[in-house]
């Protein structure tokens, strides 16, 4: 079938003479193709396109030809800046045509002039650093016209503790009745965005502003015709968060900043209030440490809490100091008009508390959000986003609390998404375009379409990679490791793989699934000749240009790295999994999903933990080979990948990469990569 976006992409056609290094691809074509006709029959497409297929152009053509207000949703900033940065100006060139674009991010990219003046008001209590950044963002500040801080190379690079200061929430912004309002960087962008034909945007928000237009009382985004969600694999996670409602000690302690400074700025006395602030302060700090007793980090089950007496009793104590303070900010806002807003915001939060700790089915939010929609203006939907419940939603849901080192976070979320993001997805555009490289399991959608609630006559598309997979690849699958359950399975792992590491002197991603294994694993390596670098040594892209710039040059990373990660070249020639990705069975909210399987009458372990593995073995091993050229090694420490009878399957979810054993894996080695 030849459309008007498969011209573009034919060896004649007008990318081939944009892009000195174009190569005709099949699968790109038949990709354009097919989402030019979702768009044009206001249908909707589920694509998996293989790496290298260039789906962002296959998507791009097709979205701009149709002349239709459309949404490029990423999940993460570094695919929206290439989109809009790198790849929107080849498009606008070959089809002659200046888009009126936006790029719109999260808030907490842009400076809040109104917060940035309180905390340079009180100046006084950062440190010399902060004070020095301080100063720069000033004259920054006087020049921007987008209020983008990702403008400031030191400031995005590392920003010190500033940004929850310079920045706004949700929870914070006083929308129009804010005194710096007509210079709001965030209200500018949006307003940019509602003008725009093209919006390149990101899940949360596209998420925040979907649950938004739902209540009918506000949007971030305009109306649009075209949706594309590319790395569409995420988007269940950030839908699942979009529907949760949640309670963060974050969210606490800037409201304890606030309410300082805004009563600071009123009186100088030391009174009850300050001593009110003082308690739920001391409060918060008291459950963290309770959480904290046996483990740093963890979570568990809200309905769990009571187990524990300690950490229960300084939940109630910060239960009783929060409600204390509230009072207290009510009879104060009479006579203080600061502190209005503030306690506006505090009846917000004591409503998600309600919410998040409520045994049944969720509070109604609908009143709640008309009595502040005036006020704010704004996108409480963002992080309080279920302003209104739909009463026939009966989705299940699972209340969570988590904890780490400095602090914690109470949750009430969706188990399953039902039917509620498909409604709401049919009311928010003519066509969704779903694009990714990790969306079937087994050459099937069904896991994804169960996931979102999509229903299973939605078109499909699996648009394979045009890499030689079979001539530039080999997968080893050490088959005689300890069970990965084992205390000794990351020893014999490390052990197994230095031989490997040594023949291709260095050039290997380990990739774990634990941080635990990854710190056994650092430490194992302490005494080797291998230029080492674990993931948490230096922020990300550092650690990636450090790793590809040094000889004999191993890097170790757990999940994060498992996906994202584009090294294209011989520094990268190995990459090792040490097993396969399952999700924790400690999980709660694994276990309450597998619950939920099960009382529905399936089975969790082939419905929720293989798919989910199957996924995740998959972004892994995407990691291996970047480009036509590339060529390398995948090894695969798992034994169950050859024992169990799930392995098959999990082996069919990977890149066509034949599977050697020891010799013909060296024998690689040698011929192809030396």
């Amino acid at each position: 079938m030849v459309t008007n976006a498969a011209q573009h992409f034919a060896h004649s056609g007008s990318l081939a003479a944009a892009l000195s290094h174009f190569e005709k691809r099949e699968g790109q074509i038949e990709l354009a193709a097919a989402i030019e006709q979702a768009i044009k029959q206001k249908n909707h497409l589920l694509a998996e396109a293989g790496t290298g297929i260039g789906k962002t152009f296959a998507y791009l053509i097709p979205a701009l030809l149709a002349e239709k207000k459309c949404l490029i949703s990423t999940a993460t900033k570094h695919l929206q800046d290439q989109v809009f940065f790198k790849d929107l100006p080849v498009v606008e060139k070959l089809l002659n045509r200046k888009i009126a674009v936006c790029l719109l991010k999260g808030r907490n990219n842009y400076l809040c002039p109104y917060r940035f003046e309180q905390t340079a008001q009180t100046a006084t209590a950062l440190n010399k650093k902060q004070y020095q950044q301080l100063q720069t963002i000033r004259e920054w500040s006087e020049k921007t016209t987008s209020g983008d801080l990702s403008e400031i190379v030191t400031f995005a690079a590392d920003d010190i503790g500033l940004r929850s200061r310079i920045t706004s929430t949700v929870d914070n912004c006083l929308g129009s009745e804010c005194p710096k309002y007509d210079r709001c960087f965030v209200q500018k962008v949006r307003e940019k965005a509602k003008k725009s034909d093209l919006v390149i945007a990101n899940h949360a928000l596209l998420m925040a502003d979907a649950v938004l237009k739902e209540t009918g009382f506000a949007e971030i985004l305009p109306e649009i015709d075209i949706v594309v969600i590319d790395e569409a694999h995420h988007l269940n996670k950030i839908a699942t968060e979009a529907f949760a409602e949640k309670i963060t000690s974050a969210q606490l302690n800037e409201l304890l900043k606030d309410l300082n400074a805004a009563y600071n700025q009123s009186t100088k006395t030391q009174d009850t209030f300050t001593q009110a602030i003082n308690k739920l302060d001391n409060a918060l700090q008291a459950l963290t440490d309770a959480l904290c007793t046996t483990d740093n980090t963890g979570q568990m089950l809200l309905g769990q809490l009571k187990q524990s007496s300690a950490s229960y009793a300084a939940f109630k104590t910060l239960m009783q100091d929060f409600k204390a303070l509230m009072d207290e900010v009510q009879t104060l806002s009479t006579k203080h008009e600061a502190l209005q807003p503030l306690f506006e915001r505090m009846q917000l939060i004591a409503h998600r508390i309600k919410i998040v700790f409520a045994n049944g089915k969720q509070t109604d939010r609908k009143q709640t959000e008309r009595n502040q929609t005036d006020h704010s203006q704004t996108d409480h939907s963002q992080t309080d986003h279920n302003q209104a419940t739909n009463d026939t939603d009966q989705s299940p849901s699972v209340s969570l609390l988590e904890w780490f080192q400095h602090g914690f976070s109470a949750s009430k979320m969706p188990i399953h998404l039902g039917n509620r993001f498909h409604q709401m997805m049919q009311n928010y555009a003519d066509s969704w375009i779903f694009v990714s490289a990790t969306l079937s399991v087994n050459e099937t959608f069904d896991y994804y379409q169960n996931a979102l609630g999509l229903p299973r006559d939605i078109a499909t598309l699996t648009v394979h990679s045009p890499f030689d997979y079979e001539n530039h690849a080999v997968l080893h699958i050490f088959d005689d490791l300890p069970e990965p359950r084992q205390a000794q399975y990351t020893s014999a792992f490390v052990t197994a793989a230095l031989p490997i590491i040594t023949a291709l002197k260095g050039r290997t991603f380990m990739l774990f699934t634990s941080y635990r294994a990854l710190h056994e694993a650092a430490a194992l390596f302490q005494t080797s000749d291998f230029n080492v670098f674990v993931q948490g040594d230096q922020p990300k892209t550092q650690l990636i240009d450090a790793f590809i710039h040094s000889d004999n040059a191993v890097l170790l990373g757990t999940i994060s790295f498992w996906e994202g990660v584009d090294i294209q070249g011989a520094a990268l020639s190995c990459v090792m999994l040490d097993k396969i990705p399952f999700p924790s069975p400690a999980d709660p909210f694994v276990q309450e999903q597998a619950n939920y399987i099960k009382n529905q009458g399936g089975n969790a372990f082939e419905q929720c933990y293989i798919p989910r593995a199957a996924t995740l073995l998959k972004q892994g091993a995407g990691r291996l080979i970047r480009s036509q050229q590339d060529k390398g090694v995948l090894i695969i420490g798992d034994r169950r990948l050859v024992t169990q009878s799930y392995g098959k399957r999990l082996r069919e979810s990977l890149p066509p990469i034949k599977v050697v054993d020891q010799a013909a894996l060296y024998q690689f080695i040698s011929e192809k990569l030396h």
